[in-house]
């Protein structure tokens, strides 16, 4: 039975690479059929073949002995340098018939060269139009992709070009191109690229190559009519972001907390619930005065001072939490407050080859079939103000108050 199974399964994958390879052919050929139908194409094959035929004349005519132009490798040169206009010098005919000749290929030259220069520039043009409008593809590496708009997301780009140098982000929704440009053009210290359409969409988000992004951000979308819809597309496109790149950390917005567990449950790294802290701010101005001013000012840029992560040097790992609060007084002018720790877990994909050999897709099959799934979760864990005996490890992380300004 067992032989069985892998002969049925050894047969399956043969079928498999043959439609693979039809499709791959397929592919070539529409691409072949794709370039000889453009225009620029068409008019290179223009050229060629008025420089052949020019050439071929002007060997005819030019048959004498005080002619420059003696075989037809110098007529060919002579064609060219004559239909781009460069105008050299080096070979001339000097019979009637051959200057007819260079007469036609002068005028012919002028014509198909302006149309090969128009060509050119066309598709340049219309490549920028495109862009603009947000329908070309993305071919950048390790970048942001902020996924939806509202009016939090001008924010989120401020504060990565604060934090970054020069990040590289792609702006996914379905806002006006003219708005979109308005904000890329604001921005001047990060390079930032637009994809339009629906974000949920597969087609779309590899526009924007999710597959090589670092991290994605996702906002809950001003253009759905009511916060379920925007928080049932925030899940639906977690879902799909995860299953084209499991590795790619993910952070979601969601505006009803109830939605907040569907969107762990889909796998997001993190969850920011919209307004959750109002009523808490808004009671503390009651209770305690002035606490939501220090809020506020530890998280935004207008003040300066904010809350970090920093790495803890290798030769404090060992020391108190009491020690590495005066340390990091004294050597960084920061107030440490709390340490992360981040656990991580080995994701089964990391565990097979990347050769996709019969042995590898077999795994996987069986795995998709029992409902496992190929990735654990990996979370920071915190602890704010520990005991002062706390011991630091190697793969503790600093949180404190820092200006870095």
């Amino acid at each position: 039975m067992y032989i069985k199974h892998c002969f049925r399964f050894e047969e399956l994958m043969n079928k498999k690479n043959y439609l693979k390879n039809n499709f791959t052919f397929k592919r070539f050929k529409r691409r072949i059929s794709v370039i000889y139908n453009h225009a620029i194409f068409k008019i290179l094959t223009g050229i060629l073949f008025l420089a052949v035929i020019s050439s071929v004349l002007v060997n005819i005519f030019e048959e004498t002995p005080e002619s420059t132009i003696q075989n037809i490798w110098q007529g060919m040169w002579w064609a060219f340098v004559s239909i781009t206009t460069t105008g050299y010098g080096d070979f001339t005919p000097v019979t009637f018939g051959g200057r007819i000749v260079g007469i036609i290929v002068m005028i012919s030259g002028i014509a198909v060269i302006s149309l090969l220069t128009a060509s050119i520039s066309s598709v340049f043009i219309e490549r920028q139009i495109r862009k603009g409008q947000g329908l070309e593809s993305v071919k950048i590496k390790n970048h942001f992709i902020i996924c939806g708009w509202n009016f939090n997301a001008e924010h989120i780009i401020t504060t990565l070009e604060k934090d970054l140098e020069y990040p590289k982000i792609v702006l996914v929704n379905s806002c006006d191109s003219v708005q979109m440009m308005n904000i890329i053009n604001h921005h001047k210290e990060s390079e930032i690229y637009f994809v339009s359409g629906d974000f949920s969409n597969e087609t779309i988000l590899e526009k924007a190559n999710i597959r090589d992004a670092e991290a994605v951000i996702i906002v809950s979308d001003m253009n759905e009519l009511t916060s379920n819809k925007a928080d049932e597309k925030t899940i639906i496109a977690t879902l799909t972001i995860k299953n084209m790149n499991p590795k790619v950390r993910l952070y979601g917005q969601v505006v009803n907390p109830d939605n907040a567990a569907h969107l762990q449950r889909a796998k997001a790294d993190d969850v920011v619930v919209s307004d959750k802290y109002s009523g808490f701010l808004l009671a503390m101005h009651v209770s305690n005065p002035g606490i939501p001013r220090v809020v506020d000012e530890l998280l935004s840029f207008e003040y300066g001072n904010e809350i970090v992560r920093m790495s803890i040097p290798h030769e404090w790992i060992g020391k108190t939490f009491q020690e590495l609060v005066h340390l990091f007084k004294d050597e960084k002018d920061a107030i440490l407050f709390g340490i992360g720790r981040e656990i991580q877990s080995v994701a089964i994909h990391d565990l097979l080859s990347d050769n996709n050999s019969y042995l590898d897709v077999f795994i996987r099959q069986k795995l998709q079939e029992s409902g496992k799934k190929f990735s654990e979760e990996h979370r920071m864990t915190f602890r704010i103000n520990p005991p002062k005996d706390y011991v630091t490890e190697p793969n503790d992380i600093a949180i404190a108050i820092y200006d870095k300004f």
